[in-house]
């Protein structure tokens, strides 16, 4: 029998299958809106969609059904702590919300290029301030691996602040 925690490859291979749902919107960047040259308002207004689209579809997904499509394709399914029920809206919040709050830093950093007339990919991805965010990331993402493997319920370190837990088959 599976034990019902044992999460990690499916969760690994849902968010793979979640970022496929955003290759519209990669596409349309790369083709149509990827520098502030022609209409800057365009650019930051696409700019906030594009860096707020994935916290949007899985705190609005995991609220709803407890699963973003990925999850759903693998068979798990976030719940709360109690395993009775679907998260809430602020457990789905509390869930993304280091990685809202890098997200948030990383868009007000490109604000603050664009409208200083300083942006450059380069500045984006290669300036101190985006070495610091990218590394913080990277912690970020370390320690959620390290605490999923820690514990008996493999509930990552999001898991632990919004008291929820992954489970397979429900």
């Amino acid at each position: 029998m599976v034990d019902r925690y044992s999460t990690f490859g499916a969760r690994f291979v849902a968010g793979m299958i979640d970022g496929l749902v955003f290759i519209p919107l990669v596409i349309i960047q790369l083709n149509f809106i990827n520098s502030p040259d022609d209409d800057v308002t365009l650019f930051l207004v696409w700019s906030t969609i594009a860096y707020s689209s994935y916290w949007l579809y899985t705190v609005l997904l995991h609220a709803r059904y407890g699963q973003t499509l990925g999850k759903r394709v693998v068979g798990v399914k976030v719940l709360d702590v109690s395993e009775s029920r679907i998260p809430t809206l602020s457990q789905a919040l509390l869930r993304d919300s280091v990685y809202i709050v890098l997200n948030t830093l990383t868009l007000a950093y490109l604000f603050m290029l664009v409208l200083r007339g300083q942006y450059t990919a380069v500045a984006l991805t290669d300036s101190a301030p985006a070495r610091i965010m990218n590394w913080i990331g990277w912690g970020w993402f370390l320690t959620e691996f390290v605490t999923m493997l820690m514990n008996d319920k493999r509930r990552a370190l999001h898991d632990f602040i919004a008291r929820t837990v992954v489970v397979r088959g429900t």
